[in-house]
């Protein structure tokens, strides 16, 4: 059973998302294997989602034990994260990750960003071997779904990036940003996306810090800024006039205490965060001071249904092909389910055949070269008798015939 427990950007806000967010994910999956039942799991945390994608047998039991541990991890309320966590089983899953592959479920419709992090997702999953062989081929294959509609359809083209859709936010507070100093804390994906609207808009002398000196200066190397160290940046923030943050720090990078000794409203009459970061690094109490303004990822939701309601024709044309793309994984994964029968089939065919032809060949006294005629001919005829059945039996495998399967079963079965 393919399962997908999640919660996203369109049932829960920032601070939800924050709260649920798994900080250490190696320990989570570690207590997913240790549950009865789970033959695999892949998680996809991302600054607008919380997914677990599953393996595993049939059973209620098994989604209850991942929301409960889930909810213990987090310490996040059991009874509410069961209220906002949203379940898919079987095709749903397919569907729902050739959607989130094409971009259609991003908060910033068509976006690409979303590729890489489900890549490296299943990476990660892969490296702490928490994945299972099907979910494997479910990502790889709905990446390439994926991939393949963005190229037809465009819908990644001309797309609102996370980047642009920040830098609109914060102009709409600062005006013109060709004048104001810029502080990125942060060298993953969101930091590069940030890099490069940065620099699509001229604005290169940006200041870049992350906790390691050496991943700060590679960074600058490959997108541009100017590295600085990541301590002592924090505490000199007079400068700048507007401060992205888009780290993984478990706990808040920027407070009230850090931040309002170096508030000077002569140097810099206004200083905007914007905390890009999941979970949440900058805290909310900064926003009570007079001369800071906060902006978080729920405050780009306004121009992402923008987004929307421009590209409503290329989701419309995306989403049949979604739909075509789940249903020929779905044939592909049903095939595999006749292969075990399979491969029995022919092991046991060749056996038998290896038997016959030793009893005839010992009761001949037949050359080299005559023996390998007989050899080639008992393995042509297995061949050629077994090879319509086998087409018979994939054909049903992907047609979800579980009937004609199960008296093939039957009529094959081993002694």
């Amino acid at each position: 059973m393919l399962a997908k427990i999640g919660v996203s950007y369109k049932i829960a806000p920032l601070a939800t998302l924050d709260a649920i967010t798994l900080r250490d994910l190696p320990p989570f999956y570690k207590i997913l294997r240790s549950i009865p039942g789970i033959k695999g799991t892949v998680v996809v945390q991302t600054c607008n989602r919380v997914d677990m994608f599953i393996d595993a047998n049939d059973g209620a039991e098994i989604i209850e034990k991942i929301l409960w541990n889930w909810a213990l991890q987090t310490k996040f309320k059991l009874h509410e994260l069961k209220r906002i966590a949203e379940q898919r089983t079987g095709e749903q899953v397919l569907e729902y990750l050739v959607s989130l592959a094409s971009g259609l479920e991003s908060m910033l419709v068509g976006e690409s960003q979303i590729l890489g992090q489900l890549k490296s997702s299943l990476i990660e999953a892969r490296g702490l071997a928490a994945s299972s062989p099907i979910l494997c081929k479910v990502f790889d294959m709905s990446i390439a779904a994926g991939t393949r509609i963005r190229d037809r359809t465009g819908i990644g083209r001309g797309t609102v990036s996370l980047g642009s859709a920040a830098l609109k936010v914060a102009e709409a507070s600062l005006g013109n940003l060709n004048a104001v100093k810029v502080l990125l804390l942060g060298t993953g994906q969101i930091g590069m996306v940030l890099m490069k609207a940065l620099k699509a808009r001229g604005i290169n002398e940006v200041t870049v810090a992350s906790r390691t000196r050496q991943r700060t200066e590679s960074f600058c190397r490959t997108f541009g800024g100017i590295p600085a160290d990541f301590k002592n940046v924090i505490s000199q923030l007079g400068p700048f006039g507007l401060v992205v943050v888009a780290t993984r720090a478990a706990g808040y990078l920027l407070t009230k205490e850090i931040v309002l000794p170096q508030l000077k409203s002569d140097r810099n009459p206004k200083l905007m965060i914007l905390d890009l970061s999941i979970p949440r690094n900058v805290s909310p109490d900064l926003g009570q001071l007079k001369d800071v303004v906060i902006k978080t990822i729920d405050d780009l939701r306004d121009i992402t249904d923008q987004a929307v309601s421009v590209r409503k024709t290329l989701v419309k044309e995306a989403e049949p092909k979604v739909l075509e793309a789940v249903e020929k994984i779905s044939a592909l994964l049903r095939r595999e389910e006749a292969e075990p029968m399979v491969s029995e089939l022919y092991h046991r065919a060749d056996k038998i055949r290896r038997e016959e032809l030793e009893k005839a060949l010992s009761k001949l006294n037949l050359p080299k070269d005559q023996r390998e005629v007989l050899e080639r001919m008992s393995l042509s005829l297995v061949r050629k008798l077994l090879a319509q059945p086998v087409v018979n039996l994939r054909e049903a495998a992907k047609k979800g015939d579980s009937k004609l399967l199960t008296v093939a079963g039957e009529i094959f079965e081993g002694e």
